[in-house]
């Protein structure tokens, strides 16, 4: 029984390391020549985050690094600036993750919010510290409002289609070790 529930463990693994390999592919192709207005939100965030509160074992912290190392790479920003901004916020919620089983939705969506604009003004910060071009604030501004917009909806997904949900407060496994 626990192999079947290791083989889960690293099944839903894989399919985060697909999903985000899919979206990195998708930022690397040039749909068009001209820039984008308004900047896409950071599905993937959502979905760590989210990850974090209903399942941790999923999204260890080697594999956010990974992740978001990759995407560093790929994107050529500058490396592990924003990788080490999400790895704190991400242990911050893992940290606090008792606090989400007994508390309601909108609770879990304003800390979300608020580790989001910690994750982006810590980067903000490194980025001016270290002389670095920053994105302009409005497009980060409009990039934290894009993406906790999209929170509810990574949440309806998983709870609705994927069937993740939270777990109830002192739920025990089978074996009496606590989920």
């Amino acid at each position: 029984m626990s192999d079947l529930k290791y083989h889960s463990i690293w099944l839903r693994q894989l399919a985060l390391l697909l999903f985000a390999a899919c979206i990195l592919f998708y930022n690397l192709i040039p749909f068009s020549l001209a820039p984008s207005a308004l900047p896409m939100p950071d599905v993937l965030y959502c979905i760590i985050c989210a990850l974090i509160i209903r399942h941790p074992k999923v999204v260890p912290f080697w594999l956010i690094a990974l992740i978001y190392f990759s995407f560093d790479i790929f994107m050529a920003k500058p490396f592990g600036i924003w990788t080490a901004c999400v790895l704190v916020t991400s242990e911050l919620l893992r940290v606090n993750r008792d606090a989400f089983l007994e508390n309601l939705f909108p609770f879990e969506w304003f800390y979300f919010a608020m580790l989001l604009l910690l994750a982006l003004i810590m980067n903000l910060v490194i980025l001016s510290i270290a002389y670095v071009p920053s994105p302009p604030v409005l497009n980060i501004v409009w990039e934290f409002v894009f993406t906790v917009a999209s929170y509810p909806f990574v949440i309806f997904i998983f709870t609705h289609f994927l069937r993740l949900k939270k777990p109830v407060l002192g739920a025990f496994a089978v074996k009496g070790h606590k989920v």
